[in-house]
Parts: C-alpha cells; structure tokens; sequence
C-alpha cells in the first residue's frame, strides 16, 4: 500500500567443506544453549507447578500443575532431539550454515519463554488434548494402542532424505496484470517441455539446462536445492512426485498450484533411521514414559479425529450457493475519529514507488493528473465506476482484478505520522464525512481519487448494508464490490457453492440453515471479521475436486475453530503470570 511512509530464503547458500568444521562446532555449541533453555524452563515451570492449583479449565475440566510440567519436559525432550538431529546433518553436509543456524533459531524461539511464548503454547496443546478427547469420545472415535506405537516410531525415526533439484519455469506477466495470458502459460509450458527434452535425449546435463532455463534463484547452482524430507515446504504435487523417483531419477514437467512449471531430480537418497537409543534419552530427560506416552497419544488422537471430519465432509450433502460481504477485523482497534477510504491511484510512468524521484515540474506528473481528474468526471457522473476503475487503472497493484481490493484501504487515524503528509490531511480535512468523493489531490506517490467510506464500528455499517440489500432492495453485488474485503469482491462476491467442510463451520451452519433468496444474520468471527451472505441456490451433491481439496487441507480446521470458540476456557497459568 502507497500511503503509508516506507522506511523466502530456503538456505540455499553454498557448500564449503573448509568450514564445515567451524560450523559444525558452531552447531553443536547452539544445541548446548538450547540444551541450557531447557533447563531453565523447565525450572520455571516446576516453579509454577509448585504454586498454581490449575494451569487452565476446560468446561469445568481442569488441567493441572502437574500435567502442565509433565508437558513441558516432552516437548522440551522433543525440541531438543531436533536440535541434535540439526547437528548431524549439518556435520554429514546435507545442510548448510545458513539452513542448520534457520532451524537452531526456529528451535530456540519455540523454547523462548521470555514472553511466556513456550507456555502459552504448552497450556493451548493441553486444553486442544482435552477438549479433542472429548470430541472424540462424543463421536465414537477410538485411538488404539497400535497407532500411538507408530506415532511414537515415527518420533524416534530420522525422516528420509533427498537432495534435490530443481527447474522452474514462471509464465511470463505483462506489467500492469495480475496473471498471465493463455498465450503465456502456453509459452512457458513449451519452454518447461523442451527443458526436460534436452535433458532425457538432447544429451544436456540437468545443471546446464537449469542455468539456461530456470527462473528459481537455485539456477546459479545448476538447479541445488539440497536435502529436503517430506515436511519440506516446496510445491505439493512436484514434492510428492519428487519423492517418487528412485535416485538419479527425473519428473515430468509438473504444474504447480502457483502456475509455475516444475521438473525435478532426485541425484542421492538417504534412507531413514531410527534412534535406538530414544527410551534411555527420555529417561536421562527424566521424563516418565506415561507423560510421553500421553503426549503422543493427543496428537493421533487429532489426527483420527481430523480423519474423520474429512472423511464426514467428503460426503454428499447439502450445498448453498452464495454471496459474500465481508468487513475485514482491524489490526488494532480504531479511535472514534478514524476513517476507513478507497482509492485510486495515478502514478508518474505507473511507478507509486519511484514517484518521489521525478521533478515536480516533470510533464509525467500532468499526465498523472489528468488520469486522476478524468476517473474523477467519470465516477461523479455514474458512481459505479469507483470500482470498476479501481480495478482496472489504479497503479496500486493490490487493487486489480476481480481478486483486487478494488481501492479499499485499511483504518487511518488522524494523528498517524507514519501516513503521507498530504493523504492524512485530504482524507481529514474539516468537513469531510463518509460518502463524499475527493477532489483529485497529490501525494508523494501520485494523485489520488478518494472517497471516504465511514468511521467505526464496523458493526454500525455491516448493519447498514444488510439493511440497504435486505430491505432497501439494493443491488447486493454491488454492495459488495463497494464495501467487501472479501477475496471475490470484484466478482460481486459470487464464492461458488459452500459445502460442510469448506468454510468455518460457524459461518457455514448458518449458510446452510437460510433459505434461497434471504440473508443470513451478520456473523461475527473474532479477529477475523464480520460476514454476510446471501443465498443464490441451493442442491445437494458430492463435493467436486477444488471442495474436495478445500475439505482435506482445511475442514477439521473449520470445524474445531467453532468447538473451541463455543468452550468455556481458563488459561489460569498465564493470567497469574501476567
């Protein structure tokens, strides 16, 4: 966003055996401090268990001082296996110093309880194990002895690992638009296709065809992404046919869920190994192996659960299709004077961020100008094309397309510095109220249209707008497109077809419940934001592909969201301790 004054690396850095050494020392003194945290935590926690009664109830359930400390020890233990297992693959030379000291440090925040960060995420595994056990139970589902044995062997066992390689090959985008053309996804799929052809039989080396072909920042290296096993965060289906292959083995060009197109290499394997000596370290932890045992047990018992949410899910069943007007939740709680706007930008050479840099007295600044006045003439005339233009003109990039903002902007308060000098005072000039539509107007970055929307609380306008759609009989697309942060909003707010399992069950409960033709009731979902919909049609089916695939990665998410928000909860622990 360009009002506001502005003031993924995956390691892939070289190999140098030279310092290995060094930071293999490095590595193993980091696993010491880590070892160090421990201690300590597990100090305060005893500390906290010697003198709370609870660490937190559920429905009149509590958790006690007891499991709270018996808790922190595993997953400290666990932590810290991690950590050795960092240590030693950093000294076998399938990580390097940058990717062993990112895992160290991820490790060390977890244990960090400065900010009482590593308790409160011992006290939320508590009241999730309690509340899931209890869900399990009122459904039927039954963990068995057999499952938590794997899970455990799963614990105790170094995942396989496959250094990898890689091609990628991103369609290009033509500057202004969001996402590429026909032609260029076509384009870019010969270009991934002749890639793989020069390497199986045009005789080309998989390193040479990357440096020549690759748009990944790996292609400086032939393609090296190095090791990864399979919780690495690469392309979901390139990562599954990846580990496929047998070594030395080569994908099929792959399309990714970001349009970019992959091949992959796998060039060694290392298969995985358990550590024989897990019960003895659990036992020098002096960790009990019932305590670890039960910490096992929750995990698989939200995995069997999660299973069968999805498996429920998956079924046909009822199906709305509907509208969304969405109100975002603001970072922070706005002030009474507080204003939310939408905007239009025009830039000089359609570069917000390189405006600054351009003369006052530079003819691209009056061409700006007349772009902002001639958006102005139109949306006074007709003030429907505040979005339409939006989306199409504006040098913001968020703005566009139907996926776009369409202009809309977050809270600004009146005494924000952090905000352009000449926006703040625009959007705040004396007399201006929501509604009214500004006078084109420069800033640092360009010149503005704006209109201002309203001030707080959001509350107060969802209202309103259920009103104008429901009683006035405004056009609810419209509205949309006015008013909604809503993903779809450019699109009227058209979602598709809302099963069980592809939205949060509390917004979906009641999508479900309302007649074809009415609105729901605005729906609150605390830190997210306000809802409302309006049901378009209405079948009963099986999910198709893109539900389906909603329903696996998200539906026990959706569902639990309302189990736990419905729970009466008391995090005890760390209320007493600030």
């Amino acid at each position: 966003m360009t009002i506001r004054v502005r003031p993924v690396d995956r390691g892939r850095t070289s190999r140098d055996p030279s310092r290995r050494t060094f930071y293999v020392n490095v590595a193993f003194a980091i696993t010491v401090v880590v070892a160090v945290l421990i201690l300590v935590v597990v100090g305060a926690t005893t500390w906290y268990g010697a003198h709370l009664a609870a660490a937190a109830t559920i429905d009149g359930q509590t958790i006690t001082k007891d499991q709270f400390v018996d808790r922190a020890r595993v997953e400290q233990f666990r932590l810290q296996q991690i950590g050795a297992r960092v240590k030693s693959e950093l000294a076998a030379g399938r990580l390097t110093a940058a990717q062993a000291d990112a895992r160290i440090s991820a490790i060390s925040q977890q244990l960090d309880d400065q900010q009482g960060g590593f308790r409160s995420a011992i006290v939320e595994k508590l009241i999730d194990m309690t509340l899931q056990a209890k869900l399990a139970n009122e459904l039927g589902v039954v963990v068995t002895p057999e499952q938590i044995d794997q899970r455990i062997l799963e614990d105790q066992t170094r995942k396989e690992e496959r250094h990898v390689w890689l091609i990628a090959v991103k369609p290009v985008v033509d500057t202004g638009k969001t996402d590429p053309t026909d032609a260029q996804k076509a384009a870019a799929k010969k270009k991934a296709d002749d890639a793989l052809a020069a390497i199986k039989t045009g005789g080309k080396t998989f390193e040479d065809v990357a440096k020549e072909t690759s748009d990944d920042p790996s292609k400086t290296s032939g393609g090296d992404l190095g090791w990864i096993d399979s919780t690495a965060s690469e392309d979901p289906d390139w990562q599954a046919a990846i580990f496929k292959l047998e070594a030395n083995g080569v994908t099929d060009v792959i399309l990714g869920a970001d349009g970019t197109f992959r091949i992959g290499r796998v060039s060694e394997i290392v298969a995985p190994q358990v550590d024989t000596a897990w019960d003895q370290k659990l036992a020098e932890a002096k960790i009990a192996p019932e305590s670890y045992r039960a910490a096992i047990q929750s995990e698989v018992t939200r995995t069997v659960l999660g299973d069968k949410i999805v498996a429920d899910a998956s079924a046909s069943g009822p199906q709305k299709q509907v509208q969304e007007l969405f109100i975002k939740a603001p970072d922070q709680p706005p002030t009474d004077g507080a204003l939310k706007v939408r905007h239009i930008l025009f830039s000089p050479k359609d570069d917000p961020q390189g405006a600054s840099k351009i003369p006052d007295t530079d003819p691209l600044w009056t061409e700006a100008q007349l772009g902002a006045q001639a958006a102005y003439d139109k949306i006074k005339a007709d003030p429907k094309q505040f979005d339409v233009i939006a989306r199409k003109e504006s040098d913001e990039t968020q703005d566009l397309g139907d996926d776009g903002s369409g202009g809309k902007l977050p809270y600004f308060e009146p005494d924000d510095t952090q905000v352009d000098e000449a926006f703040r005072a625009a959007i705040f000039k004396e007399g201006v109220k929501p509604g009214d539509l500004l006078a084109p107007f420069k800033s640092a970055f360009g010149w503005h249209v704006v209109q201002v929307m309203y001030g707080p609380p959001d509350a107060d306008e969802m209202a309103r707008l259920k009103t104008q759609a429901a009683t006035a009989g405004t056009d609810f697309g419209q509205l949309v497109r006015d008013r909604s942060d809503g993903p779809k909003a450019g699109a009227g707010g058209d979602i598709g077809w809302v099963a069980k399992g592809t939205l949060d069950d509390r917004l979906t409960a009641l999508i479900l419940a309302t007649p074809v033709g009415s609105f729901t009731d605005v729906i609150d979902i605390p830190s997210d934001g306000l809802y409302l919909f309006k049901i378009v049609n209405e079948k009963t089916a099986v999910p198709d592909a893109e539900q389906l695939k909603t329903i696996k990665d998200g539906a026990f998410k959706y569902w639990y969201a309302g189990k736990k928000a419905a729970a009466t909860i008391t995090r005890d622990l760390l209320t007493t301790a600030g």
